[in-house]
């Protein structure tokens, strides 16, 4: 068995391009990956077809002599491009392998340690106007099952909001208060503050939060150093995610190491793939630490992580956004991971529990692409 073709998809999508691969082999198998980062899909692309001429005609089942050889040989340095377009080609490699052997790619990872995947949401809050507002949206997704939502009480990226002033952080104080007292004791709820405050308005935020039993507060500050995440966190008591822009175990070693936050955020395609992604999590068990997987992305990437999120004894909760099930998706996911309630079902499907209709796809996408070894 050889790998003798890659197709590219770019499906447009409201505030993102997905970016999405296809690996066939001599024999017809076909692995699926997915390489999405926002809007910069072309280098994206560029960097999946020189990594597939890295590659063609040869075994895909060994999935860590590629890995190496394309970081080392192809894409040499950790930056986003390089790491998503890696990132692709790791999934479908392990994507063929696993149908190869006719496993879900959990069993080739040492197996499930769990069959339900914990989901927290994203975006459920999206053109709230106010507090009560807030609330109000919180409710409807929480009477629709779900057990567990984050929100940005400092506003969002689109917000062109990148400097808070400091009386936005008692407004924020009180809007996290408010959601507490209306949602209840046991609804898990997490902020993300997007890297907006300095050290010490982050350091006033997390400690007047501090009774609001949140599981966590992610990218209160800029990062600067570990030793900076760990006075934080010693001087608000509050439990740090951090990490979904870094590109590396080497990147994350020293967060790790320091045990400087409470949890890690890798994303899937940011890390290069499954195979950086679970060998980041085998670090942060070694300290006691979580992971939360990042996971804004398109189907491909969100079978990936779910089957991540399976095979970590560490795991505790993944991101998902409200999207994550739209009808468009629909159209071309023949099966893959959907929301049920507040979790996602562990696929025994062969592969990474995903299924394309690339016939489908095909019409629906803004660009397409073809190379054979």
């Amino acid at each position: 068995m050889k790998i003798a073709e890659l197709r590219t998809y770019v499906h447009p999508n409201a505030n993102k391009h997905y970016v999405m691969i296809a690996l066939e082999t001599d024999d017809g198998i076909i692995g699926m990956g997915e390489a999405t980062l926002d809007h910069r899909y072309p280098s994206v692309i560029a960097g999946v077809q020189e990594g597939f001429r890295a590659i063609a005609g040869k075994d895909p089942t060994t999935v860590a002599k590629h890995w190496a050889m394309l970081k080392d040989k192809v894409f040499w340095g950790d930056g986003a491009s390089s790491r998503a377009a890696l990132a692709a080609i790791d999934m479908a490699l392990w994507d063929i392998t696993g149908k190869a052997w006719r496993l879900p790619v959990h069993k080739l990872l040492g197996g499930a340690v769990r069959d339900k995947i914990k989901v927290y949401l994203n975006q459920w809050w999206a053109g709230y106007t106010d507090t009560q507002d807030l609330i109000a949206k919180a409710r409807a997704r929480i009477a629709n099952g779900a057990t567990a939502l984050k929100w940005y009480p400092f506003g969002t990226p689109d917000d062109h909001q990148y400097h808070i002033t400091l009386h936005d952080v008692p407004r924020a104080i009180a809007e996290v208060k408010a959601m507490r007292a209306a949602v209840g004791p046991d609804i898990g709820l997490m902020v993300d503050v997007w890297r907006r405050l300095d050290w010490a308005s982050a350091a006033r935020f997390c400690t007047g939060i501090a009774d609001c039993n949140l599981l966590f507060v992610e990218e209160p500050t800029e990062y600067q150093s570990a030793d900076a995440f760990a006075r934080l966190g010693a001087a608000s008591q509050a439990r740090i995610a951090f990490g979904e822009r870094f590109h590396s175990r080497k990147q994350f070693a020293e967060i790790i190491e320091k045990q400087a936050v409470g949890l890690v955020q890798p994303s899937i395609i940011r890390v290069g793939g499954l195979t950086e992604a679970v060998k980041i999590g085998h670090a942060a068990e070694t300290y006691s630490m979580g992971v939360v997987p990042h996971n804004p992305h398109g189907p491909v990437a969100i079978a990936a992580t779910v089957t991540l999120a399976s095979v970590l004894t560490n795991f505790v909760i993944q991101e998902s956004y409200e999207n994550d099930n739209p009808p468009t998706r629909r159209q071309f996911v023949k099966a893959g991971p959907l929301i049920q309630g507040d979790h996602y079902e562990v696929s025994n499907m062969p592969g990474l529990g995903i299924e394309i209709d690339e016939e489908r796809l095909k019409p629906l996408c803004s660009e397409t692409g073809r190379l054979a070894a």
